[in-house]
């Protein structure tokens, strides 16, 4: 589901007279690990729904049919099934009909773990075969369905000469779409993903298509700030269908370059005087020796790692490659010839992500590139406590932070993610300048400025999703209006 719906989830549990003395994060936690010592059995079979039918729609008048079976506008017959699975899913969502039947959209790839509210049955939409990519004759955008991996939509802009000026935190084989409804966190190192993100094209609730944004022209330079406002949560308000991105000129020549340094210490100074020198880069990633080792098997490397982009004229880049040495004077031994994590063949970059995204990942830390080594010793010791190994994957931005996501060798069972997380989340509040990005550190702010834009939020929801039928918030209140 969704922020929305898991925070007014837990403002009616709290409402619940057999939970009214427990404490707010007490009841994040039991909510997140389905404590039944602590919930009511009636929150614990909310908690254990799941999605009455799940479909695959392979176009957007296929999206736009199933809104409008969830709203009331058309009925089962309208999606050309067989007999056999007609009366499926007729039958199916029956059972949901003394409710708003929802239409929930189904992540690719979920780098930390679900929100706590399953889709309370309803419509799950795979969106698996909306993966078109196309792009302009000019190079300068791309549409791609929400379904597209990220790795093909680099690749195929690689076919025209182009790239891809956006690449994952994370190197998980996402599809576009896990930025907008997932936990997929895309980054350059000029600026966060919606300095690239032009428009999203969807379906809204009464079922019309909705275009949020401009495709021929950036968001950030029209004062319309909508998208923005809605990127992260925007399945809570329709339903996406494709996302037209910038790409960028491909250059001539290209170059992974590769720089080891001994300690966390030494390579966040050298991060800052490489940012702070203005050089233009493509991208500057950050590892330490265990998430290196699963990019790389049996490749040598540092204890730390820093993987730098350059690009340009033939000529130029080898200028540029003397500077960023100078910049980064400390590192124990330098990689020329190492291939690009991107360029690699899709199975071997499937393969590679598949490897990754055993680790769980409890969010993404962000802060100043001069705090690198005391953050990684807290993340040290935050994996003592848990009782396992952290590997470090990090971007560079040319602001002067890096934005770090510890993935620990720890199996993913609910209580173990809340304790990691909750561990994470205090080294953050600890740390001058950082922030902490977690769908359950979402939960436990009580910032006041925070929850004014939740409230925002909750208001452009009742507007824009009048019809109650994209990621509905569930009622705990039975037919007598009252709480069980």
């Amino acid at each position: 589901m969704g922020l929305l719906v898991d925070r007014a989830f837990l403002d009616a549990a709290t409402s619940v007279p057999a939970l009214r003395e427990v404490i707010r994060d007490a009841l994040i936690e039991a909510l997140f690990t389905r404590d039944d010592r602590v919930l009511p059995p009636e929150i614990v079979a909310v908690l254990a729904r799941r999605p009455s039918v799940t479909m695959k729609p392979k176009t957007d008048v296929e999206l736009q049919k199933l809104v409008r079976i969830a709203n009331g506008q058309e009925s089962t017959v309208s999606l050309g099934l067989g007999a056999e699975d007609w009366h499926y899913v007729r039958r199916q969502l029956a059972v949901s009909k003394d409710q708003d039947i929802g239409v929930t959209v189904k992540p690719s790839v979920v780098t930390t773990h679900p929100w706590i509210v399953p889709p309370q049955g309803g419509i799950e939409v795979d969106p698996v075969d909306l993966s078109a990519i196309a792009v302009d004759p000019k190079g300068h955008q791309a549409l791609a369905g929400v379904g597209a991996r990220w790795k093909a939509l680099f690749d195929e802009a690689a076919r025209v000469g182009r790239l891809v000026p956006f690449f994952p935190l994370v190197p998980l084989d996402y599809a576009i779409g896990d930025a907008l409804y997932g936990d997929a966190v895309f980054q350059s190192y000029r600026g966060p993903f919606r300095r690239h993100l032009l428009a999203v094209r969807a379906i809204a609730s009464h079922g019309t298509r909705a275009r949020i944004g401009f495709e021929e022209v950036a968001n950030h330079g029209t004062g319309y700030d909508l998208l923005g406002l809605l990127q992260n949560s925007m399945a809570e308000f329709v339903v996406p269908a494709a996302v037209s991105v910038l790409l960028a000129p491909r250059p001539r020549s290209l170059r992974n370059l590769v720089y080891h340094f001994p300690d966390a210490a030494r390579l966040g100074e050298a991060v800052a005087r490489l940012t702070a020198s203005g050089r233009a880069l493509l991208y500057a990633n950050v590892y330490d020796g265990g998430a290196w080792a699963l990019l790389h098997p049996g490749a040598a490397g540092g204890a730390f790692i820093l993987e730098v982009g350059l690009g340009g004229a033939p000529t130029v880049v080898p200028v540029r490659e003397k500077a960023v040495d100078a910049l980064l004077a400390g590192f124990t031994a330098k990689g020329a010839d190492v291939p690009s994590p991107y360029d690699a063949e899709a199975r071997a970059y499937a393969r590679t992500a598949e490897r990754v995204g055993r680790l769980l990942f409890p969010g993404y830390l962000t802060f100043p590139a001069k705090a690198l080594g005391d953050v990684v010793a807290k993340l040290g010791t935050v994996g003592e406590v848990a009782g396992a190994k952290a590997s470090l994957f990090g971007a560079v931005r040319a602001t002067g932070t890096v934005s770090l996501a510890p993935g620990f060798d720890a199996p993913k069972e609910p209580p173990k993610v809340y304790s990691v997380s909750r561990q994470v989340w205090e080294l953050a509040r600890a740390t001058p300048g950082a922030s902490y990005l977690s769908r359950l550190a979402e939960l436990w702010s009580e910032d006041r400025m925070y929850r004014g834009r939740i409230v925002l939020l909750e208001r452009l929801k009742e507007e824009i999703d009048s019809a109650r039928v994209v990621e509905p918030t569930v009622p705990l209140a039975g037919p007598s209006g009252r709480l069980f």
